[in-house]
């Protein structure tokens, strides 16, 4: 392939990094789909192109359905321009290629959604603005939501079909009975995540809506039904894969990032943190180890854990859920500073009954805590997050991540440790953190271990793995609901 024929990157070199490193993320709303959809029957889609829907915002679109809304998609073009120098498949082919991958991907998407096509030509929305307002407008009701892509997403298809819905939904609000409530709008975003700097952002205007663990899962799998996008069309040159694993690392963050229309209800949001903590300190009115600290897993899971470390020794540790400190002492013993972190009291007080020397317990949330266990001159060079981060929703895990970068020292080490079986009453599980916090980190990764119990990833940030990458072929995973 000569440089003329490689194709253009379509994601940002910095990728999450410098979104992740913002932290004006924790001055955004954020509340989850029920909050956000109570005032609507309906939930129309709009996109541009086929699998845009998936790619700014598959969760809440899975969550619509299943509580119940009738949620609409229209596809405003076939997508038939996505690799314009195939070989292989034309304009045409591509574009009943894409139609049917559109349907098998609502299907696993939104069961009984409805899909609709436009059938206008792809990269053409611009001039055809009054016939998209007239079939936004057809679809709507007062009790309709519109998301539909940003009006400076940076395609000019997403550009163009925001600002006809804008305006099909002002149309729609203008004719509504007096005191009506009208329909409401937000906008989702695709390519701005990859074009874009985080002072281009509106903060103000964003609401964040953390997807279910059911709707975080079906996401992820209705984008692998879009085939022409996710692989290569054949070898051949113009047949290259569109989105790679960088393309689709915004998608895999497992919440909705909206910015809400002037007028559309903004939610109050709700935040269970201290019905956890409550939760995991009832955990102990049967005893002082409701973990089985001394279990055969917990104590292979101490000893992986502790192997897959890469260094000898630490000057300063973070143990992110803590819990009684099994795992913390283990720590102390390589490591000159130890700070363990717990959001359970009770757990806490056990741990303090055997506090090795150069250890610390701090009483917190994550990711709150980790923002007052040291100045900023007070670098860390290791934080380990081992069954803790399935307890918290996809954004908590975000804002988690991110004050763990602020943390970290240059080349310092994330060790990420889950169980793998299925979860139940908690907002994720093992692989669904894991793969949020690869999307998030993957050009750090370390080591990846993965066998029937338990998941561990290490990353070094500030120190690409690439090839160095240590990847165990995962086993295959046991059967059964198991909640940890």
């Amino acid at each position: 392939m000569s440089a003329a024929d490689t194709p253009a990157r379509l994601d940002h070199p910095d990728g999450e990094e410098r979104w992740l490193r913002d932290d004006r993320w924790a001055t955004v709303a954020h509340a989850d789909a029920r909050d956000v959809l109570t005032a609507y029957e309906r939930l129309l889609v709009v996109a541009a192109h086929p699998d845009d829907e998936c790619l700014g915002a598959g969760p809440l679109v899975a969550d619509a359905a299943d509580l119940g809304l009738d949620v609409v998609l229209l596809v405003l073009t076939d997508g038939e321009g996505s690799h314009p120098r195939s070989p292989t498949v034309g304009r045409s082919a591509m574009a009943t290629r894409r139609r049917t991958e559109a349907q098998r991907s609502l299907a696993v998407l939104a069961p009984g959604a409805r899909l609709l096509h436009a059938a206008l030509p792809d990269g053409g929305l611009a001039p055809r603005h009054d016939d998209v307002v007239r079939a936004v407008r057809d679809l709507l009701d007062d009790r309709t939501l519109v998301l539909a892509p940003w009006t400076a997403d940076g395609h000019p298809d997403h550009d163009a079909a925001g600002r006809a819905a804008a305006d099909a939904v002002a149309v729609a609000v203008a004719e509504a009975p007096p005191g009506g409530p009208g329909p409401g709008l937000a906008h989702y975003l695709v390519w701005f995540w990859h074009w874009s700097e985080p002072d281009d952002l509106p903060w103000e205007a964003v609401l964040v809506v953390d997807g279910s663990l059911a709707g975080v899962q079906r996401a992820s799998r209705a984008v692998e039904a879009h085939h022409t996008q996710v692989a290569a069309l054949s070898p051949r040159p113009g047949d290259e894969r569109l989105l790679t694993d960088e393309v689709l690392a915004p998608s895999r963050r497992g919440f909705t990032t909206l910015l809400l229309a002037g007028g559309t209800p903004r939610p109050s949001g709700r935040t269970r943190a201290d019905e956890r903590e409550a939760a995991f300190d009832a955990m102990f009115d049967g005893g002082d180890d409701p973990w089985s600290s001394d279990s055969w897993y917990e104590r292979r899971k101490r000893d992986l854990t502790l192997a897959v470390l890469r260094r000898e020794r630490y000057d300063r540790v973070v143990d992110v859920g803590c819990s009684t400190g099994a795992l913390t002492r283990g720590l102390a013993a390589r490591s000159d500073r130890v700070v363990g972190i717990d959001a359970s009291s009770r757990a806490l007080d056990v741990a303090r009954r055997d506090t090795p020397e150069g250890v610390r317990w701090v009483h917190g949330r994550a990711p709150e805590v980790l923002e007052r266990i040291g100045d900023e001159n007070d670098a860390v060079d290791l934080v380990v997050l081992s069954e803790v981060l399935y307890f918290l929703t996809p954004f908590e895990v975000w804002l988690t991540l991110a004050a763990t970068l602020l943390r970290l020292a240059p080349g310092g080490e994330v060790v990420l440790v889950d169980w793998r079986h299925p979860t139940e009453d908690i907002p994720l599980d093992g692989p669904a953190v894991h793969a949020q916090v690869r999307a998030a980190l993957a050009r750090w990764a370390c080591v990846e271990h993965a066998e029937r119990d338990v998941l561990i990833a290490s990353y070094v940030v500030g120190e690409p793995g690439g090839s160095d990458v240590d990847d165990l072929r995962p086993a295959a995973a046991g059967s059964g609901a198991v909640t940890r």
